[in-house]
């Protein structure tokens, strides 16, 4: 049995009219699209370049004397800048019209579904980094989102730099130290010496360290007559140890200390003789745990304080 011509047009009349009408309805509009799932690959490529990803470092960086060779430069990200560059990337599916009475449908589309493409590319941004480490994730505000470039030979030649992160009040200084959370930080290239860091929240202090596996037994200086070593001078009565301030140099020439056929390796037996008569009062031997309290050096780190 047949449709009437009529009717079928008057059917597809009302459901262009329900669609004209859903369209250009902001309110019809946000329903209809938080009712619509992002596509995962547009999610996940969006929520990167809300990190700065893919973004040219002339971009970020204009003009190289702005970041010279072993220099430093803080910075805020402006979240304006950062939601018109979504925006722009976004817009490769806008048609645009000259009727400015009526808005076009894309932009009407693109208003409506704003809200849950931010917050999808929000929590992509967030798990970009732990993901990368197998952390939990966080959740981010986007409120504030400050960093820092690092231009320096150290780059290359220390993979795997740490950085710790502080606002202001929450140091170790003071009594609640907490972290501000890393949301990306890594190397611009293999060989590359920049490494861009970008943190939510306000950052007050910076700490810059060697990678933490770095831990090592170390001597302070060396040259071609042997080197030197301070050790912490201890006491040990009926078990309980007690550390004086006391700094001892040890002087440990070359003809003494280490191996004729290997110049840069330490007679360990030597080494520890000489820790145990440095001692006040001396003491018999050292064990292992003596050797590492008086020889283990931590890894070098240093401290940017932002504001004062």
């Amino acid at each position: 049995m047949s449709t009437p011509l009529g009717r079928t047009s008057l059917a597809r009349n009302r459901i262009r009219d329900g669609l004209v009408a859903t369209f250009h309805n902001d309110r019809a509009m946000a329903t209809v699209a938080d009712q619509v799932s992002v596509p995962d690959q547009i999610s996940d490529w969006m929520g990167r370049l809300k990190l700065l990803y893919g973004v040219p470092i002339n971009y970020l960086v204009p003009d190289e004397g702005m970041l010279p060779p072993e220099s430093i430069r803080f910075f805020y990200v402006d979240m304006n800048w950062v939601d018109a560059m979504m925006d722009g990337a976004f817009s490769i599916g806008r048609n645009l019209t000259t009727d400015q009475a009526q808005p076009p449908v894309s932009v009407q589309l693109d208003r409506a579904s704003a809200p849950r493409l931010t917050r999808e590319a929000n929590a992509k941004s967030a798990s970009v980094r732990t993901n990368y480490l197998g952390v939990d994730g966080i959740d981010v505000s986007f409120q504030t989102v400050s960093g820092f470039i690092l231009r320096s030979s150290l780059v290359p030649a220390y993979p795997g730099l740490g950085v710790n992160p502080w606002q202001e009040g929450h140091t170790p200084e003071d009594p609640e130290p907490k972290l501000l959370n890393i949301l990306r930080m890594e190397q611009l290239g293999q060989q590359a010496d920049t490494l861009v860091c970008l943190v939510e929240g306000d950052i007050f202090r910076v700490d810059i360290h060697e990678a933490p596996e770095a831990l090592h037994f170390g001597i302070d200086t060396f040259d071609e007559k042997g080197a030197t070593k301070k050790i912490n001078q201890f006491t040990e009565t009926d078990g309980q140890v007690t550390i004086t301030q006391n700094l001892v140099t040890l002087d440990l020439t070359k003809e003494q200390c280490f191996r004729p056929d290997a110049p840069r390796t330490i007679k360990m037996q030597t080494l520890a003789n000489l820790i145990a008569a440095s001692q006040s009062p001396p003491i018999p031997s050292v064990d292992s745990a003596v050797m590492g309290f008086e020889m283990t050096e931590g890894v070098g780190m240093v401290s940017f304080n932002l504001k004062s």
